[in-house]
């Protein structure tokens, strides 16, 4: 079996992948797109290309200080071990990109708020900070 991946050429993620005869793939590519074939077969989720070789992700690990923080605009909760490059999508929609390793966080509303982060070469991740209130 082979296996033909899309991917895009400034980040080397994945966005199309088909197993199929020779013919039905030769077509051409957007500018943007590069192809690779492999006799491997890749989750699309879970590889990315690199070098115009395919790659699995990596997983993040990362570290959350004070999962249930008390919802008073003071206390804080702290992610860290975030790899450089990688975008956080904060529980409001804001997306920032991490360069220092960590990001902060303090509320004084309770509720459940939820972190996600992302990047080509690492597997998604999710974590999730609980506020209580402070009476």
């Amino acid at each position: 079996m082979i296996f033909v991946y899309d991917y895009e050429i400034l980040n080397g993620q994945i966005v199309g992948k088909l197993n199929a005869p020779f013919e039905s793939w030769a077509g051409p590519l957007m500018p943007n797109l590069g192809r690779i074939v492999s006799a491997s077969d890749y989750e699309m989720t879970s590889s990315y290309v690199e070098g115009e070789l395919l790659q699995l992700k990596q997983s993040m690990t990362l570290i959350a200080t004070n999962n249930t923080l008390t919802a008073n605009g003071t206390d804080e909760a702290i992610i860290s071990g975030i790899p450089e490059g990688v975008q956080v999508q904060w529980p409001d929609g804001q997306t920032d990109i991490v360069t220092d390793g960590e990001i902060r966080f303090s509320v004084d509303l309770p509720g459940t708020y939820t972190f996600r982060f992302t990047a080509v070469s690492y597997l998604n991740k999710e974590i999730t900070i609980e506020a209580i209130s402070a009476n």
